[in-house]
């Protein structure tokens, strides 16, 4: 079954959708990469097809002034080094936080969706996302901070295919070479990089900011500052330090969920450069045109302007007659890949982290004729064990695709859904 990616611009517009003529290759990296570039309104980069597809809002929306709680202490910024602390700052700067606390029945499907994603995201290290107290994933990294016994976390890294190479600032760190990945073990953190996800993978980079031996990104940017210190800490954040707004204006974004355990709230804010800000009625109007996407169970909006910072609130009842979709259900996986030396072809196995369904997991060959296409093969079709636990190992045969490029690990629940969740580059561009 092939299945058709949709995209969408740095503003939230449509660019490609069922059966668009646009040729784009989706893979885990780049969707991820787009979600954090683009802020929420990437989202449905993560789904195939129309069905996660988030309508613009029309002229149907109510405004009204709304009471939305604060966010929490922005304490995710300790983990952000200033872009001018690395070798080659980044054009852009984007990354999201995460307090993975179970999410209450009927929250906003945005948010079930990021959250799920971002759990699939990340290798397993013996924690379980759902104990971690704060998850920061920006361009450099991923940091975990939680309660956890530095042993038995240091044996679950070891026991998944990582090897111990060093120590850096107190931290044990650990390497794997298949699809490079790198580890840091310190006092209640992990420090996780990987080429497959992280844009510009710098594990030192994450420790020293930590550590306050290194500028992190507020301290030297004002306008970043008032944005994050605006934004506050969040059940889900968003942050884009380049993008544009739905007027076209350029902007740092701040996408937020939070709730008051009642009604939950997507609050949107943008800092514009001086002299850049639109007019309250010009912003509203670009959001009736489709300008950025919110959840499709926003109902009252609120849009206020403060000096540089335009804030866009909306109010998301809970509805908790609604079960999360099956296609949110993500594992959290260590995989480890082989690439046979002798033969074409290249072996997955689930190293460390959860069972899952051996009738979720597929594969998809990156090939020049794909078109944009992801095409699920069966995998563990002749296991004879229906669900894929650790040390389960399945090998595609690529001997008749000597021109593929790439193969994908591919999780679906059926229909036009998938996500994927691990790709190999076979033409060896893996050095981080």
């Amino acid at each position: 079954m092939r299945l058709r990616l949709h995209l969408y611009s740095r503003e939230g517009r449509v660019l490609n959708c069922g059966m668009s003529p646009q040729r784009h290759r989706p893979s885990n990296d780049r969707t991820r990469r787009q979600l954090l570039a683009a802020g929420g309104a990437a989202l449905p980069l993560l789904t195939a097809g129309c069905l996660s597809s988030l309508p613009p809002l029309g002229g149907n929306q109510r405004y009204g002034r709304l009471t939305v709680p604060d966010g929490d202490d922005p304490t995710y910024r300790q983990w952000l080094p200033a872009p001018t602390s690395v070798e080659s700052p980044p054009e852009r700067y984007s990354f999201a936080t995460i307090q993975p606390t179970a999410p209450q029945p009927g929250a906003p499907e945005e948010f079930i969706a990021r959250r799920a994603y971002s759990k699939a995201d990340i290798d397993y290290f013996g924690i379980g996302f759902e104990n971690y107290d704060l998850l920061v994933d920006s361009i450099f990294g991923t940091v975990i901070e939680a309660s956890f016994d530095r042993t038995q976390i240091t044996q679950t890294i070891t026991d998944s295919g990582y090897e111990r190479t060093g120590e850096y600032r107190g931290y044990a760190v650990f390497a794997r070479s298949d699809v490079p990945r790198r580890v840091g073990v310190g006092d209640g953190v992990v420090v996780w990089t990987s080429v497959r996800t992280h844009d510009q993978p710098n594990l030192e980079a994450l420790i020293d900011a930590g550590a306050g031996e290194r500028p992190r990104y507020h301290e030297e940017n004002a306008r970043f500052e008032q944005l994050t210190t605006a934004a506050g800490g969040n059940a889900h954040l968003l942050v884009n330090t380049d993008i544009h707004d739905p007027t076209g204006r350029p902007a740092m974004l701040a996408d937020a969920f939070r709730s008051d355990g009642e009604t939950a709230y997507q609050v949107v804010s943008y800092r514009y450069e001086d002299g850049r800000v639109p007019t309250e009625s010009a912003l509203k109007q670009a959001l009736q045109e489709g300008g950025y996407r919110f959840t499709t169970e926003a109902e009252t909006f609120d849009v206020q302007i403060d000096g540089s910072l335009a804030t866009v609130e909306a109010q998301v009842p809970f509805n908790s007659n609604t079960e999360i979709a099956p296609e949110y259900d993500l594992p959290q996986v260590t995989w480890g890949v082989t690439q046979d030396a002798d033969e074409p072809r290249v072996t997955f196995r689930n190293e460390a982290g959860e069972s899952i369904s051996a009738d979720r997991l597929y594969y998809d060959l990156d090939q020049p004729d794909d078109f944009g296409e992801i095409e699920k093969q069966s995998l563990w079709s002749d296991s004879d064990d229906d669900s894929v636990s650790p040390g389960a190992e399945a090998t595609v045969d690529l001997s008749e695709h000597p021109d593929a490029k790439g193969v994908s690990l591919v999780y679906s629940t059926g229909g036009t859904h998938f996500h994927v969740l691990f790709t190999v580059d076979l033409r060896g561009e893996t050095d981080e």
